[in-house]
């Protein structure tokens, strides 16, 4: 077998492995008004598969920042590692930005992405994409902003 041809058949392996991870632990339930697709991905480095559960905490932060929250766990052999990258936007005041957040492994890690967002009051959308194979691709992730900023 051509070695180009071994590291696609490990990511189809791990991707067809994904149904099996998606009967791990499920993360908490998002509060009303939030919602978050869990994401199943390969890593771009390591033989490792892996789940990443998004959030976003904002109660407390200065001058009415967000922190976007990543719990991941990759299951594998080897320095796994994979980046998300968050592109949101506030649709009612047209706010937007990007975050990204380097997810290594094997093991479990809760990493909150900085720079911190600074959406403003109102309904926040995000995209999230991989530097590798992920399901779903793009994910998805919303939720509505108080405003602190007063």
């Amino acid at each position: 077998m051509p070695i180009a041809t071994t590291p696609r058949l490990l990511a189809v392996a791990a991707l067809a492995a994904l149904p099996v991870l998606a009967t791990a632990t499920p993360a908490a339930a998002a509060p009303a008004g939030e919602s978050w697709d869990t994401i199943f991905t390969v890593a771009r480095a390591g033989l490792c598969v892996g789940r990443i559960d998004p959030s976003v905490g904002y109660g407390g932060l200065p001058n009415g920042g967000a922190l976007l929250n990543f719990q991941a766990t990759l299951w594998g052999a080897g320095d796994c590692r994979v980046t998300i990258t968050a592109n949101w936007t506030n649709t009612d005041n047209g706010r937007s930005g990007s975050v990204s957040q380097e997810v290594t492994g094997p093991g479990y890690h809760h990493y909150g992405a900085e720079p911190r967002l600074y959406p403003g009051p109102g309904h926040v959308e995000v995209t999230f994409t991989m530097d590798a194979a992920a399901v779903p691709a793009p994910a998805h992730g919303r939720w509505i902003m108080p405003d602190y900023e007063n």
